[in-house]
């Protein structure tokens, strides 16, 4: 029903403008045009102003939009003038529907461009504080020197309900991984990311998080990257990413990754990123630096101005000289 709505009513509207056109029955068409125009314009305006990955279906309903906004400013440019009462009401009625979908459309448009700014200025003032609170924190720090870890652990400790002191604080590469392994069981998933992300994290802690976790597609990203991560996850992850894709590039960075796992990707992967990202992996061996050397000599990868290529050239000697001392 409702795609005959979106697609029957505005090839009947456009059929008769075309006919009134033939016929020379030109009253009203302008002004018709006029208001379906400007409800499609003002429709797209406010369409443009959301930030919602899904805003872009409202485009499927355009067309009857347009319709709708033309329609009933057709009958007041045709009867407003009508002997009819009758007439000349439907014709009024009309325009002020005609002005209602327009209107309606400027009003959501405004309201969610207003919605916008109010999310960007809390942001702002939040972003604020989390800058203002890695300033303290570094200060902090500085004033004292060997005790900086003591000093983080119990202040994170004591404002484990303010967010956006710990993520200030979590990046800290003095953080302890008894903190970390705590927070990373915090039900927010951005705290609990960035104790993921820390280097000093634990390897039972991360591997508690990929197999306990809610969302643990969430921590995919971090997981791939991080040189605590057990094989075991590891090797999983690879095989069954879920829905995330671009993980490669991670894995491909990753001294910890499994030799068979840089081994599929120097011997697969045709994207130039991860390719880069596996050259400067610094637990690259001499077999998969030749799987890889194979994979670049491949046509579809073989290029002038390929700057992987240079760079195998580099690190193919002293990797494979290494491996044969």
């Amino acid at each position: 029903m409702l795609i005959l709505l979106g697609v029957g009513v505005p090839i009947a509207y456009l059929v008769l403008l075309v006919t009134l056109l033939v016929r020379k029955q030109t009253a009203g068409v302008a002004l018709s045009v006029l208001f379906s125009a400007a409800s499609v314009a003002t429709a797209i305006w406010a369409i443009d102003q959301s930030r919602s990955s899904t805003a872009g279906i409202a485009f499927l309903g355009l067309p009857l939009l347009g319709a709708v906004g033309g329609l009933p400013a057709l009958a007041f440019g045709r009867y407003r003038s009508s002997a009819e009462p009758a007439n000349r009401f439907m014709a009024w009625a009309g325009l002020v529907v005609s002005l209602m979908v327009v209107g309606f459309n400027i009003r959501g448009g405004l309201q969610t461009k207003a919605r916008n700014q109010t999310r960007d200025d809390v942001q702002a003032a939040y972003s604020a504080k989390v800058a203002g609170d890695r300033d303290t924190i570094a200060a902090a720090m500085k004033a004292n020197p060997g005790r900086g870890r003591a000093w983080l652990d119990s202040a994170v400790r004591a404002r484990m309900q303010d967010d956006a002191f710990l993520l200030a604080a979590l990046p800290n590469d003095s953080m302890s991984p008894d903190i970390l392994d705590t927070v990373a069981d915090s039900p927010g998933l951005g705290i609990a990311l960035e104790a993921v992300r820390n280097p000093n994290t634990r390897a039972e802690t991360l591997e508690r998080v990929y197999k306990r976790k809610s969302f643990p597609d969430y921590f995919y990203q971090a997981l791939a990257a991080h040189r605590n991560t057990p094989p075991n996850v590891l090797r999983e992850l690879y095989r069954n990413p879920g829905m995330m894709t671009g993980l490669a590039i991670w894995f491909a960075g990753n001294p910890s990754s499994p030799k068979e796992i840089l081994g599929d990707i120097a011997r697969t992967s045709k994207d130039r990123n991860v390719i880069g990202a596996l050259l400067e992996n610094s637990a690259l061996d001499c077999p998969t630096l030749t799987l890889l050397a194979v994979n670049l000599m491949k046509g579809q990868n073989r290029s002038a101005d390929n700057p992987n290529v240079m760079r195998l050239n580099e690190r193919l000697p002293a990797v494979c000289h290494n491996t044969t001392q």
